[in-house]
């Protein structure tokens, strides 16, 4: 603004700029405030979180079809387990560097912040299961294992992926708030 330019420094420094600021330009500031999108990420989470505790088998079947398709396409299943999780590792640690680069990037419309959240968050969730499922189990158990509870650790995955989900929400407030 203009005006600024004309106060000394201290004048500025010591009193806040709606103090000294012509009224018109008080009501600019002011509107330029209030366009703020207010958008809580926690609670959109939380009902995801919700829902993921009753649907982690869907993921994991979505996963054995996935290994399914590969091993069709003729990798072997441990190989085809193996780029899974090597796939997943990727994901997991890029999409909330990619996800919380695109909040600070600019102000969006509160549509696309729900719609790229839950994007987010089900990417995220299938991420981490997966991650964590390959710690608790070998690709050689989940091939050819025969104590009949192939991929039940990727159920359990799922359910530890949650709470991971509602801290990255409460990250993503935190960045969102601090949003100029």
């Amino acid at each position: 603004f203009s005006w600024e330019k004309k106060l000394p420094e201290k004048r500025r420094q010591s009193r806040g700029l709606l103090a000294v600021m012509p009224p018109h330009e008080t009501n600019i500031l002011m509107e330029i405030k209030q366009s703020k999108i207010n958008f809580d990420f926690v609670m959109p989470t939380f009902i995801f979180c919700v829902v993921g505790i009753f649907v982690p088998a869907f993921s994991a079947l979505l996963l054995f079809g996935i290994q399914m398709l590969l091993t069709k396409l003729g990798i072997e299943c441990s190989n085809a387990w193996k780029i899974i999780w090597m796939i997943n590792y990727i994901g997991m640690i890029a999409s909330p560097i990619l996800y919380i680069k695109y909040l600070a990037s600019t102000n969006h419309q509160k549509e696309f912040l729900k719609a790229n959240l839950i994007l987010f968050n089900s990417l995220e969730y299938i991420f981490i299961q997966v991650s964590l499922g390959s710690l608790l189990s070998d690709s050689k158990m989940l091939c050819y294992g025969t104590d009949g509870q192939n991929g039940l650790e990727l159920v359990f995955t799922a359910w530890l992926s949650l709470p991971i989900l509602f801290i990255f929400s409460f990250i993503c407030n935190y960045i969102w708030a601090r949003k100029d």
